[in-house]
């Protein structure tokens, strides 16, 4: 009899195990010692507003510097949740000669709506971050006037990427200009040089599961 009693014990104990088992799997806990839950696929679109003829990447020159523009990015939730990851856009910055020196002022960057009437809707970054600030460091760019928006300075000797992050833009934006309005400053001219660049884009998307 005691053995009996033993093993329908052994045989309760186990049943609450696999019933304690399955409830965990079934409110989404990772159990270590059972096989993983599957993974939730979010199927998202891709979104690119890419430069003419397809081009993710400009490289513009302005005197002794050479600045690139990476195309706008982001990815969108296709289960309604909202972005994946937010719109971006990146500059870079590199000297042609390492005996230049020059600084420039990035004082507006907008996206503005291209329509069959003209300029349509305005869209203007809500953060704008470097590579160090990325990481949890001091930026290298310097904002003279506020910090974490425009304008901000890039100078001779500062390294890595800057990205401007937009807070939304409508799915409905089918062509655009990244317009960049700055200045620059070179030691060999008087003056103080302004600029602005318009550069056409055209929205792409792709859907994959992530």
């Amino acid at each position: 009899m005691k053995y009996l009693n033993i093993l329908g014990i052994a045989a309760l104990g186990v049943l609450i195990f696999l019933a304690g088992f399955h409830y965990l799997q079934a409110q989404g806990f990772v159990v270590p010692w059972g096989p993983a839950a599957p993974a939730v696929v979010v199927p998202v679109e891709e979104i690119q507003y890419r430069f003419e003829k397809g081009k993710g990447l400009l490289n513009v020159a302005i005197e002794d510097v050479f600045m690139g523009v990476g195309m706008v990015t982001g990815t969108r939730r296709l289960d309604g949740q909202g972005m994946k990851t937010p719109f971006a856009g990146s500059l870079d910055f590199e000297m042609a000669s390492k005996k230049k020196q020059a600084r420039l002022q990035m004082d507006r960057i907008r996206l503005i709506e291209r329509t069959k009437a003209g300029d349509g809707r305005v869209f203007e970054p809500d953060r704008i971050y470097d590579s160090n600030m990325e990481k949890g460091q001091e930026p290298q760019i310097q904002f003279p006037e506020t910090k974490g928006k425009f304008p901000f300075v890039w100078e001779t000797g500062m390294t890595g990427y800057v990205y401007f992050v937009f807070p939304d833009l409508p799915a409905d934006i089918d062509q655009a200009d990244l317009v960049i309005t700055y200045s620059g400053k070179f030691p060999e001219k008087k003056h103080i040089a302004y600029y602005e660049d318009r550069f056409p884009v055209e929205r792409k998307t792709y859907r994959r599961e992530k």
